[in-house]
């Protein structure tokens, strides 16, 4: 049996001019170069990467972290063609379209990242032989190299997060789950070859990847000399840094986790590259030069200014499922214009609501909204309350829409996507990587040390943007994992990280409001989806 070549076969017709049948590509010993021929077309194929990685998978990363996580809950009575229960319902054994659309994406984002760094080593780092001391040369060439390694590395750690088990904090993770590629195959006995990654070789590709990308990109983008000439989106030496910091913390490598937060963190307190803002700053833009402060990564979903080109093709297509406005909604306030989508299926679950006191005892059935929830601009920005179904009603204090009227108790949406603007709200960029994340998670990094002092200060440079009126909460006296884990829960809830977290700190993974799952301990080696049944059944490693 072969194994699977649908991947490589249409990457490599995407950058190549040459057009062939499947058996034609195998017969030949060494297939065509590329066309790449200056960083203009290397930039052509990083935009194809890009696209891949972040518009293909259009949030799917998202929703199946707020599904599963045990922070959301299942609005009873609602329905969609996402595969909400599978997720909701962890039932992990199931095939879907979601994440085969992943694995397909992520893979060809791979592919093309593999191409370009291929071609970087078999020319000494100088395929376009361009002068060394050249600005194209120091602020195009060599910036794109390092946005390829972090495009494969950021493809590889979605695949690994979703289609294996976590890394086990106390155990060998030889086991194999994902097929591990770094190189292009030229033959059918080259991908003959390739076989399974161990979960420990698949996390160490994914840090070599990302110091070589932090090594070779830039802090800034610079427009005066640098392709594109659009910032969004692309990666940056404190992308590199913030993804790493996540990767070692899911791994259980404190020490290095704080080693790449602090270099972050130092960065935004004395260079000011980054700077915390009122929440809402975060979510509330959809042109591509318009880059919030405190965004560290974000999803660039195009820009609508400048017509319906590529630029303008994709949108976080699953927050409509997970988050209170329609996708097509184009107020980017909470006016008479905000439109509620009925396709909505998830808002925070009560256990969630619970650990962050935003409701009197949403656990024993009060849903009053507290004092401490009014306060916080979190809240007040990027959430939403909403009575239960009552037709009719003030649509921005009830359920209104009759794919809802089963929804019988008070909720609180998140309020996170589609709120850009002035335009079409549709392509409101939404951060992937942002400050407060970083803080919060050197939190408890610092707490988990002893060093309670440092937390508490991280804690309180997210809380007191989010309650200027209130000031620095914490102290060394009431820091802990459950303050930490309840104020990411307010911050970070629909983001895509609330998982990671989980497993970085080692907790239960909870089962929410569900009553037909339990929560799964560390080290959660049933917490994996099924690879899609296609790639089973053309790979023999699978057999």
């Amino acid at each position: 049996m072969k194994k699977t070549i649908t991947i490589y076969f249409t990457l490599f017709l995407l950058v190549t001019s040459w057009s062939c049948n499947e058996d034609e590509f195998f017969e030949m010993d060494r297939p065509q170069e590329t066309q790449w021929t200056n960083t203009t077309t290397f930039d052509q194929g990083l935009a194809t990467a890009y696209f891949a990685l972040n518009y293909r998978t259009r949030g799917i990363p998202q929703m199946m972290d707020f599904a599963s996580s045990g922070v959301s809950q299942l609005l009873p009575g609602t329905s969609t063609g996402a595969a909400w229960n599978e997720m909701y319902n962890r039932l992990f054994n199931q095939n879907h379209s979601h994440t085969n659309d992943m694995w397909t994406n992520l893979y060809n984002a791979i592919t093309i990242s593999n191409f370009a760094i291929e071609l970087d080593q078999k020319n000494a780092g100088n395929p376009f032989r361009l002068l060394p001391s050249s600005t194209d040369y120091k602020d195009n060439y060599t910036r794109q190299i390092g946005e390829y390694y972090f495009v494969r590395a950021f493809s590889y750690y979605l695949l690994v997060r979703t289609f294996a088990p976590p890394y086990d904090h106390k155990g060998a993770n030889t086991g194999t789950f994902i097929p591990l590629k770094t190189k292009v195959p030229t033959n059918r006995a080259e991908i003959l070859e390739e076989s399974l990654g161990t979960n420990e070789a698949v996390y160490n590709q994914i840090i070599a990847d990302l110091l070589l990308a932090k090594e070779k990109l830039p802090a800034a983008y610079n427009a005066a000399t640098m392709l594109p000439t659009y910032l969004a989106g692309r990666a940056t030496k404190y992308s590199a840094a913030a993804l790493l910091s996540k990767v070692y913390f899911v791994k259980g490598d404190y020490a290095k986790a704080i080693t790449e937060s602090d270099f972050v963190i130092t960065a935004s307190e004395t260079a000011r590259r980054y700077e915390l803002e009122e929440p809402i700053q975060a979510f509330n833009k959809n042109t591509a030069n318009n880059i919030p402060k405190e965004t560290i990564l974000e999803y660039n979903t195009g820009d609508p200014s400048v017509g319906n080109g590529e630029q303008t093709s994709s949108y976080m297509y699953w927050g409509w499922i997970i988050s209170l406005q329609d996708r097509d909604a184009d107020d980017f306030g909470r006016g008479a214009g905000m439109r509620k989508s009925g396709t909505n299926q998830f808002t925070l679950s009560y256990w969630a609501i619970n650990k962050t006191g935003w409701m009197a005892d949403p656990l024993k059935g009060d849903y009053t909204i507290t004092d401490e929830a009014k306060q916080d601009l979190r809240f007040t920005q990027v959430y939403y309350p909403l009575l239960a179904y009552k037709a009719g009603a003030d649509p921005f204090l009830y359920e209104t829409l009759a794919a809802h009227s089963k929804v019988d108790k008070p909720q609180i949406y998140v309020d996170k996507y589609f709120r850009g603007g002035p335009g079409d709200g549709r392509y409101s960029k939404f951060p992937l990587i942002r400050l407060a994340d970083i803080y919060l998670v050197r939190a408890w990094l610092r707490w988990k040390s002893g060093d309670n002092a440092g937390a508490a200060a991280d804690l309180n440079k997210v809380w007191n943007r989010a309650n200027p009126t209130r000031l620095n909460k914490f102290t060394t006296a009431n820091v802990s994992h459950e303050a930490i884990l309840a104020e990411y829960i307010k911050e970070m809830s629909g983001e895509g990280w609330t998982l990671d977290f989980m497993v970085g700190t080692q907790m239960d993974i909870p089962a929410g409001d569900r009553t037909n799952v339990a929560a799964i301990a560390p080290p959660y080696s049933a917490w994996k989806w099924v690879v899609p049944a296609a790639e089973k059944s053309l790979n023999p490693d699978y057999q």
